[in-house]
């Protein structure tokens, strides 16, 4: 269809509907020609342990995933795998592990990509013992470091570590020096035709971590440093020189949003656990998204409530 007699037949639609009727779908002349290159589920915030319909909502979720009539050919997990190794003696962190590794060995068959949360890493331990830290998160996701990238179907994938422990407890979200420096190499070496999908724990960007409980504090609003990105700046800075940089996805908040920022969206993506396995953290339900990614670097993104009664 020629741009002339496309824009005639919406002015002629446009017409016909009746006055504050919305809705309408239209394609977009500038997609018109992009091929989907790779589906993809976002889980985030699981939240595993025995009991606490943990294990039977987990594989609820990974059995609904892998049962949508749009195929799933990849799995990015964002954290949180585990209800908590932070503040947990040795026994109970093991015992959760145990439950995540046989719920993923059982019921996912698709190629998943994992990423460290805060509440998988043990911080309870002796700081000589070698699982202390990230050590034992790294073991149980089988990764080599926490921050890597790779490149699928076309797009480039970079998974970025958002939490580091701090000395006198806690922890704060940000990038360390040799990460964020390994991050600018990166970008570097990527084509500018290739788009890039970023997935952290922590949102870099979140409209929500104003709404995580009430944040107005002394005539201000006050965001914790572990609630969002305290490089943001210095990541929106570098992203904003690589145009390519399309999407970025976290959780931590079990909350849900979509901020745009600069040509770059990023989406924080509830929780499979929701309120902790107690049904819907404030307004967002229990669930997980989906991207359907195209070759010329857009993407569309479904939030799927995967169970509408308790697991």
């Amino acid at each position: 269809m020629k741009r002339r007699d496309w824009l005639k037949t919406i002015g002629m639609a446009s017409c016909l509907l009746p006055f504050g009727m919305s809705g309408i779908q239209v394609p977009s002349l500038a997609n018109a020609g992009r091929k989907k290159a790779i589906t993809i589920a976002h889980i985030t915030d699981i939240h595993v342990q025995p009991g606490l319909r943990a294990p039977k909502g987990l594989a609820k979720c990974f059995n609904h995933l892998q049962s949508l009539p749009d195929k799933v050919e990849l799995i990015l997990n964002g954290g949180d795998c585990i209800m908590d190794a932070l503040s947990r003696d040795k026994s109970t962190v093991a015992k959760q592990w145990k439950v995540w590794n046989k719920v993923v060995e059982n019921e996912c068959s698709l190629k998943m990509v994992n990423c460290i949360g805060n509440h998988d890493i043990w911080a309870a331990g002796e700081k000589n013992d070698q699982l202390y830290g990230k050590n034992w998160a790294k073991e149980k996701l089988q990764l080599e470091k926490g921050y890597f990238s790779f490149d699928q179907a076309g797009w480039h994938f970079i998974v970025l570590d958002s939490v580091q422990l701090k000395a006198e407890g806690g922890y704060i979200a940000k990038l360390d020096e040799e990460q964020f420096d390994w991050l600018k190499t990166d970008l570097r070496k990527v084509p500018d035709r290739t788009p890039v999908l970023v997935l952290s724990h922590i949102p870099i960007v979140s409209a929500a971590a104003f709404f995580d409980g009430d944040r107005r504090k002394n005539g201000g609003w006050q965001i914790p440093g572990s609630f969002v990105h305290m490089d943001a700046n210095e990541i929106t800075d570098l992203f904003y020189k690589h145009k390519n940089v399309k999407v970025c996805l976290s959780g931590h908040l079990h909350l849900l949003d979509k901020v745009e920022y600069n040509g770059i969206t990023f989406l924080c993506n509830g929780a499979v656990c929701g309120n902790w396995w107690n049904g819907s953290y404030k307004e967002t339900k229990p669930g997980y998204s989906v991207l359907n990614l195209y070759d010329d670097g857009s993407f569309d993104h479904t939030y799927t409530n995967y169970r509408n009664t308790q697991a």
